[in-house]
């Protein structure tokens, strides 16, 4: 049981990544729809609210430990597991970092900050939010489809793992 860590570790990342990409999926399908339709005041302001709770929250935590898990277990993959699982272990890492961990640290977040320094009743964030609306959508969606993807190459990895036996 303990000897099969491998196969719960993938499958608990792969878990974690739909649910991170679920929460992405709805943020730009609705969340952030109805936002940019109300007065640019009042949806900054909320977006402001938004962004100054999330920080707290296990949704940044399992980013941040998805990506610290995803490169530890691509690691201990290209040394301890044979055949298609080390490739598929190192693929998730791969699709993980750049289309969700770096989409977000060098995307959304300055994009968000820069949001938080705003009055949210000058002109410049009147002008600011439909763009920030559009653009960080848009880095949303690829943060949406990265947490999917990795979410699938770990459940293939599990697959993999059990049916070689390796763990």
């Amino acid at each position: 049981m303990l000897q099969d860590w491998p196969i719960y570790l993938a499958l608990f990342l792969a878990l974690w990544s739909a649910v991170i990409g679920g929460v992405f999926s709805a943020f730009s399908e609705f969340i952030m729809a109805a936002l940019l339709r109300t007065h640019s005041d009042g949806g900054i302001e909320a977006m402001q609210q938004i962004n100054r709770t999330v920080i707290k929250t296990q949704f940044v935590a399992g980013i941040l430990a998805i990506a610290g898990l995803s490169i530890a277990f691509a690691v201990y993959g290209q040394y301890a597991i044979e055949g298609t699982a080390k490739g598929t272990l190192l693929v998730a890492a791969i699709v993980y970092i750049p289309s969700v961990f770096l989409m977000t640290i060098v995307g959304n977040v300055p994009m968000n900050n820069r949001l938080e320094s705003l009055d949210r009743t000058s002109e410049e964030a009147r002008v600011y939010w439909p763009v920030y609306g559009r653009v960080w959508t848009r880095l949303n969606h690829v943060r949406s489809l990265g947490s999917v993807a990795t979410s699938v190459i770990y459940l293939v990895a599990a697959v993999q793992l059990i049916s070689t036996g390796q763990t």
